[in-house]
């Protein structure tokens, strides 16, 4: 690239300037400030330099040297990789913080970066770039295109065998990530705009009240192992408390009161952190009494096995109970939302109780409503024949 480095004075003090610079990028003219002041005798106008005798010139002069090498930086860049910028998309490129040599390293740049990111979604957004990592090794920001979505998404669903709610939420991963690099410059065109992913739809796996109350009777009549009854107490727990299982990890018998109990989800700890306040069941209070026995203060929940283990247990005692259901932990939070709904019918207060920030989370439990409206035509239409 041919720069031009030059001396523009200012209108109130002939004798005072700054320096510019200004190259063409596909016959459109690019000028720019350096913010760099100087004085009009400093300027060696041949050079295009400032004189070695001014105050600070081998700084000065550093500063001109860094910007032109960074302009030739650029369109090098973008010749290797057989693209023709545009003048928004060279200045874009001039200054964005740095460069990277993939798609991954600009991710990480991010992540160490963005100081709210929470731990359980570092954790959950790890495994989206893990499985990025295998399905393309050494992905460049510019690969990704439409027909690298296309891709990803077929071997996400083939090769993964994940359903299309799970690849939903790692597509749904890299275009966060995607954005971020179009709004810092890398990307000139956003991929996603225009590409469609098949709709998905809310996959809730909850029990039924008959369901549940089988299950409190096996708690209540001692029948498992050490083991299996502490993970069916803790999922018991979850089912009348609406907690996720690492919300539940962390309550603490101080967070109660008379009637409910106040806490902050894990999860938005570090973007919204907003008391949550649940009324506390008879159920949800037997429980926990036989889980804190005479403890006044500390966790909750103390000595538990880990989660991968609880979740073994459950389906062993799914088995045993006759449910056949797919049961993890997150079940309970699952099974707590569609009863209240389906008693209450109030949307809102639910919102509410699970911390929901948005109305649409929510609407996930709707199923509940579509169910009883069924069932209210069968009960109102029934007897009548045509």
């Amino acid at each position: 690239m041919n720069t031009n480095f030059y001396l523009r004075t200012s209108t109130k003090d002939s004798t005072k300037g700054y320096v510019w610079y200004s190259f063409y990028v596909n016959r459109e003219k690019i000028h720019e400030s350096t913010r760099l002041p100087l004085d009009v005798k400093d300027w060696d106008e041949k050079r295009s330099r400032v004189k070695k005798g001014a105050e600070g010139a081998d700084d000065k002069n550093l500063i001109i040297e860094s910007i032109a090498a960074r302009i030739t930086d650029v369109d090098v860049r973008f010749r290797l990789r057989n693209r023709k910028p545009t003048k928004e998309s060279f200045l874009r490129a001039m200054r964005r913080p740095c460069d990277f040599d993939s798609f991954f390293s600009f991710v990480d740049y991010i992540r160490k970066k963005d100081v709210r990111l929470g731990e359980s979604t570092k954790k959950t957004e790890g495994i989206v770039i893990t499985k990025l990592k295998k399905f393309r090794p050494g992905l460049s920001i510019e690969e990704i295109d439409r027909q690298f979505l296309d891709e990803f998404l077929a071997w996400l669903m083939k090769d993964r065998a994940n359903n299309l709610n799970t690849a939903h939420k790692n597509i749904c991963v890299l275009k966060k990530y995607v954005l971020a690099a179009k709004r810092d410059g890398y990307i000139d065109k956003d991929p996603f705009e225009g590409w469609r992913m098949p709709r998905t739809s809310p996959s809730v796996v909850f029990l039924t009240e008959e369901e549940l109350t089988r299950l409190v009777n096996i708690y209540k009549a001692g029948s498992c192992d050490y083991i299996h009854h502490r993970s069916l107490e803790v999922f018991l727990f979850l089912c009348f408390s609406s907690l996720h299982i690492g919300d539940a990890r962390g309550l603490k018998m101080e967070q109660y009161g008379e009637s409910c109990f106040t806490y902050f989800r894990k999860k938005l700890e570090t973007r919204k952190p907003e008391p949550i306040i649940v009324p506390i069941s008879e159920p949800m209070r037997s429980i926990t009494v036989n889980m804190v026995g005479v403890r006044k203060c500390g966790p909750v929940i103390v000595g538990a096995p880990s989660d991968q283990c609880m979740n073994r247990c459950l389906k062993d005692i799914a088995a045993d109970a006759r449910i056949y259901k797919n049961i993890s932990l997150k079940v309970g939070r699952h099974t707590f939302a569609t009863i209240f709904l389906r008693r209450t019918h109030d949307l809102l207060s639910l919102k509410s109780i699970l911390g929901h920030s948005d109305i649409k989370d929510t609407l996930v439990y709707a199923h509940v409503m579509d169910e009883d409206k069924r069932e209210g035509v069968r009960a109102a239409f029934g007897n009548f024949t045509v």
